[in-house]
């Protein structure tokens, strides 16, 4: 049997946001198949078997046939590396527990090399994937061993390195299902929902609304005592000490057995429970001592320990757990058993009581009682502490019961759900997308201007800089990933402007999932992309549209209709449309006006602003000029003033706002 020459991995590039493939990152890689070229699957001896011995998961690949088994069909049929090695990295991924989901394999126009993307949402989880991926595939191409389980075990190590934990992962997981944009701003659980001045942050459990003074109430186990105990929660009897001589005089005056403890642990660090003799009194404070100044000696509550998660106010899960006899660390549980429809309403209320009185919008609360059912005092039960921070995996798959919409429940506490909140809207700010090439510039900073003027502090990212308000803050051509992601991520952007270009599309993605207005005013410059194989002007339809294929279902996409193949992007407009034009009897504008749209309108001197049958007459043309003097291009003007209409800035603030807009280019 010959033996092939490894497929050449050209290039590789990690597509962030919204690309010419998908709304959801990928990783793309140009392969150079070689001689594979003229081998497909069914050329290669024994291949298909071999491969589908290793990764019997493929069956369940529907493929483009579109049933279980169709990418089966295609490997028996014939088809070409590239695509098998797209399948073969999703199924890695599968059997790592990521589900890709999602891969396409496409020609170029230089013979033998294709682009494969797949998609994989952590950058180094991908590139560990395609290189396992592509040495299983080499071995299966030329009969050579491959250990597949190490491959697997590769990939699930770096997503542990990589992944977001359980509940920060259930957080996240809720927020994309309400659309909620989603970033991570770190190597960590710090992530980020909703954009600029709109978003909240969470930190595993903790949120920005979450009290610093709360979180530190809650690990002074002392002093949260005192504070709930004095709103009439019940808590058990305990003392501060500072020897363990001063531990078993408390202990013995209290009444064996006990519990010992850190005064500030947290997640049971250091804990003693139901200690039934003086050396194990003795011991337990030796062991608390080495992590805190002052033990704390409790009077032991019998019955089950409790964990019941606040949220906002509201109890919103419970579990009871077991533990067993002796000192223990609580975290060590050997049962968890769901009890959310069991908890007794009074008790509910005193958990929700605690938190508030410590200062948690999240909170864990562990109590003890015989009977959940029951009220505490009734029962003799009480609360032992108030846990900031709280782990939500108990919740999540618990040992015996339903799992609880914890994720969910976090997700309303930062952002309730309101009449009309479609697409995460309470989580956003308006953000402006303009793609193109003509004066865009100019576009951006004056929409920008526009929507500062209206009362939103806004950030624009451009060819001719970054600005917050106005000002410049970063000087250069800033139509990239990190300048756009830059005003995203800053609390005090109310909205913002961002330029792109065709070429940023293919190289990163956008780096917001949605707009609320797309601009595009042209398909120039395909000349200048023959790297990402785009040889015609008609292939920039496909970057191009990107910019329209984000548009909210509230939003509207921009469109120049003097330009036939940018004016054909409104189908694929989710919102509204509206064109800029300088010619009235554009066939595109009239057919539009009588489906009741909106465009900005060019006639003779006069600017109009028309939906439907209706016109008004914004100014004359000679009259909307920056304050300078500046003469701006006309079509660039049309577009801004589409895109503020759009924004439902009145036409009398545009007016205005453009006579007083100090506009020097950069």
């Amino acid at each position: 049997m010959a033996t092939f020459k490894d497929i050449q991995l050209l290039r590789t590039t990690y597509l962030r946001g919204p690309s010419v493939w998908t709304y959801r990152p990928v990783l793309e890689v140009w392969l150079d198949l070689g001689e594979l070229e003229d081998y497909p699957s069914n050329k290669i001896d024994g291949f298909t078997k071999r491969l589908t011995t290793w990764l019997p998961g493929l069956i369940e690949h529907h493929c483009g046939v579109g049933h279980r088994g169709g990418f089966l069909e295609r490997l028996t049929e014939g088809t070409w590396c590239g695509h098998v090695l797209e399948h073969t990295i999703i199924e890695l991924l599968n059997m790592a527990g990521m589900p890709a989901e999602f891969g396409q394999t496409r020609s170029v126009s230089q013979h033998g090399v294709y682009r494969m993307v797949f998609r994989c949402p952590e950058e180094s989880v991908a590139h560990v994937a395609l290189q396992q991926g592509h040495a299983l595939l080499m071995a299966a191409i030329n009969n050579q061993p491959f250990d597949v389980a190490a491959a697997v075990e590769a990939i699930k190590a770096e997503i542990e390195n990589r992944y977001l934990g359980p509940s920060t992962a259930s957080i996240v997981n809720a927020a994309a299902e309400r659309r909620i944009p989603c970033i991570r701003l770190n190597d960590g659980n710090l992530v980020q929902l909703g954009y600029g001045a709109s978003q909240r942050r969470i930190w595993t459990t903790e949120t920005d609304k979450t009290s610093a003074i709360g979180f530190g109430i809650a690990e002074d186990k002392d002093l949260s005592k005192q504070l709930i105990k004095a709103c009439g929660v019940p808590v058990p009897e305990w003392e501060l000490v500072k020897s363990a001589d001063q531990a078993w005089e408390e202990a013995d005056y209290m009444g064996l057995p006990v519990t010992v403890k850190p005064y500030n642990s947290n997640k049971g660090q250091g804990v003693g429970v139901n200690l039934n003799s003086e050396a194990e009194v003795r011991a337990a404070y030796d062991e608390a001592r080495k992590l805190t100044r002052y033990v704390m000696v409790e009077r032991h509550i019998p019955g089950h320990v409790h964990r019941l998660l606040v949220v906002g106010g509201k109890m919103v899960a419970a579990s009871r757990g077991e533990y067993p006899e002796g000192r223990h660390n609580p975290r060590a549980k050997v049962v968890t058993v769901d009890c959310t429809d069991e908890v007794h309403p009074d008790t509910a209320y005193m958990a929700a009581l605690s938190a508030k009185v410590v200062g948690l919008d999240i909170a864990g609360v562990d109590l003890v009682c015989q009977d959940i059912t029951q009220p505490l005092q009734a029962q003799g039960g009480a609360i032992l502490e108030v846990n900031g921070g709280p782990g939500l995996l108990m919740h999540l798959k618990p040992s015996v019961g339903v799992a609880r919409p914890v994720g969910q429940a976090i997700v309303e506490h930062l952002f309730p759900t309101t009449d009309g909140d479609s697409d995460g809207q309470t989580s956003r700010i308006p953000v402006v997308g303009i793609a193109g090439t003509r004066h865009n510039a100019f576009i951006a900073r004056l929409v920008g201007w526009l929507l500062q003027l209206s009362g939103k502090r806004t950030g624009v990212a451009s060819s001719e800089g970054t600005f917050l308000e106005g000002r410049l803050t970063q000087k250069g051509d800033n139509t990239n990933w990190h300048a756009a992601h830059r005003l995203l991520v800053n609390r005090l952007a109310e909205a913002a402007v961002i330029q792109t270009t065709a070429r940023s599309i293919f190289e990163e993605g956008l780096a917001y999932d949605r707009c609320q207005v797309g601009v595009v005013t042209d398909m120039d410059g395909f000349e200048g992309l023959a790297d990402h194989d785009v040889l015609e002007a008609d292939q920039m339809t496909r970057v191009m549209r990107t910019q329209i294929d984000v548009v909210l279902g509230q939003g509207a996409g921009v469109l120049n209709a003097d330009d036939e193949q940018t004016a054909d992007l409104a189908r694929l407009c989710d919102g509204q449309v509206l064109f800029y034009t300088h010619d009235p009897k554009n066939s595109v504008l009239l057919t539009h006006r009588e489906a009741g749209g909106r465009a900005v309108v060019l006639l003779g001197n006069d600017v109009l602003l028309v939906h439907g049958n209706t016109e008004r007459v914004l100014a004359k043309l000679q009259a909307l000029r920056p304050v300078n003097g500046f003469e701006p291009d006309t079509s660039a003007l049309l577009a801004a003033i589409a895109t503020a209409w759009a924004l439902d800035i009145t036409p009398e603030l545009i007016a205005a706002g453009i006579k007083t807009f100090d506009y020097q280019p950069l």
